[in-house]
């Protein structure tokens, strides 16, 4: 079991594919998850018989069998714990993904370790709410609500991730999810740190520092990063791209899985050129 230290906590990953066969990807979960809730994304991108990768799922400190502090920590803490990963792992550089919170965190590593991140793909994320949109009331209500448990949990996770069009279809397209939950349960601890770090998170002036290749994903329905929030985003990095998924909600991926490989080719092509460009700048 690989095991990386960093800021007092002890943090677990797991590794697909050959280290050095194709470029290397660091995939960050959201709130309260761990990388289990990748499921089988990692696989699909380290198989991918066009561009076989290295790729790397983080249980970010409070989640799966990475150590779970009894204290608040920040945005840059979590970010900090992703490169030591990216060192223990022996990676240099890599192609950073992250959705919702882990969106957040990537935002920070590009922005404390810029020599690190290749390029970024951030899904139902924001800058930083106060630059955004703040979440609907009910939306809010809902996450808060999560770590109650009970019968309504299962309702306000669909109603919360996804779309009114998709709600019928939740039992199939969650079918992962509650052995998932039922292996990798969130402490309330643990939420409450998570729910503080993102709540204090705010880069957006900072975003135009970022020099790597960037592209925004966003649900269009979605209710709890709200779509002007992946407008600011996006705006606030040096061309940064914008693909906004339709008939989507937060879980943006969670119908269709291969969206994450595509949004990968997609920075992966877009650093090719942007190192094109430079070479031929240099000539």
């Amino acid at each position: 079991m690989p095991i990386a230290t960093s800021r007092g906590a002890q943090l677990h990953y797991t590794v697909h594919g050959t280290r050095g066969v194709g470029p290397a990807v660091v995939l960050i979960q959201g709130l309260g998850l761990s990388s289990r809730f990748w499921f089988d994304i990692p696989e699909l991108l380290a198989n991918d018989p066009s561009t076989p990768r290295f790729v790397i799922a983080v249980d970010n400190r409070g989640t799966g069998a990475s150590d779970k502090p009894r204290r608040l920590w920040t945005m840059g803490t979590m970010a900090d714990d992703v490169i030591a990963v990216l060192d223990h792992a022996g990676v240099d550089q890599a192609f950073v993904v992250g959705i919702s919170m882990g969106g957040m965190i990537a935002q920070h590593v590009a922005l404390r370790h810029p020599t690190r991140v290749r390029g970024l793909v951030l899904f139902a994320t924001t800058s930083g709410f106060l630059m955004g949109k703040l979440p609907e009331l009910t939306a809010l209500r809902r996450l808060l609500t999560l770590p109650l448990g009970g019968p309504r949990a299962a309702t306000n996770l669909t109603r919360l991730l996804l779309p009114e069009s998709k709600w019928t279809r939740a039992k199939e397209i969650f079918r992962d999810w509650p052995s998932a939950m039922r292996d990798d349960p969130t402490a309330p601890h643990t939420f409450a740190a998570h729910f503080f770090a993102a709540s204090t998170h705010l880069v957006t002036r900072k975003l135009r520092r970022i020099r790597c290749p960037v592209v925004v994903v966003a649900g269009a329905h979605d209710a709890l990063i709200p779509l002007r929030n992946a407008t600011v985003l996006a705006e606030s990095i040096p061309n940064a791209e914008l693909v906004i998924v339709p008939d989507t909600a937060h879980a943006v991926f969670a119908d269709d899985r291969d969206l994450v490989r595509r949004m990968v080719v997609r920075i992966e092509a877009a650093e090719a050129a942007a190192a094109r460009a430079r070479v031929a700048g240099a000539a």
